[in-house]
């Protein structure tokens, strides 16, 4: 299956920016095109692992007006708090899309973000405009969460 990888320097404290990413509600902003989400009840899996699960809407525009919304399912896995965590996206026609962050402290109070992106299942029909629209997404929240955390 296809995958890509995303580094980023944030300029500021490792476990601050592990809490950006660890919530469900501070994706609004981050995520590009999200208009709607639902955060569900906080669960735990047969290994302790804390599961932070919500439903979004994603809004695609033209020329303005809405064209097109997916509602997809995530679910953020708390692996290891302050240091990693896999958010899991179930979306349309059985897509599955892992997004594994590292969180590590660099000098300063700095940290660096390691995003890789997992295509556990996407229809072949749309591949390509799954994985384009992925790459283009973890870029803006990359980007949106660097500038939200350090103004």
């Amino acid at each position: 299956m296809r995958s890509f990888e995303l580094n980023i320097f944030i300029d500021r404290p490792r476990d601050e920016v592990f809490d950006q990413l660890a919530e469900p509600l501070n994706m609004i902003g981050l995520r590009p095109r999200l208009t709607t989400i639902d955060v569900l009840k906080e669960q735990k899996d047969t290994e302790g692992i804390v599961l932070r699960p919500f439903y979004t809407v994603e809004t695609y525009r033209w020329a303005g007006l809405p064209i097109f919304r997916s509602r997809v399912y995530l679910v953020i896995h708390l692996t290891r708090p302050k240091q990693e965590l896999i958010t899991r996206l179930y979306g349309k026609l059985g897509t599955r899309i892992a997004f594994h962050y590292e969180f590590h402290e660099v000098e300063n109070g700095k940290t660096h973000l390691v995003q890789k992106v997992q295509f556990e299942k996407v229809n072949k029909l749309i591949e390509n405009f799954v994985y384009n629209e992925a790459n283009r997404s973890q870029r803006a929240l990359l980007t949106n969460l660097k500038v939200r955390l350090e103004k």
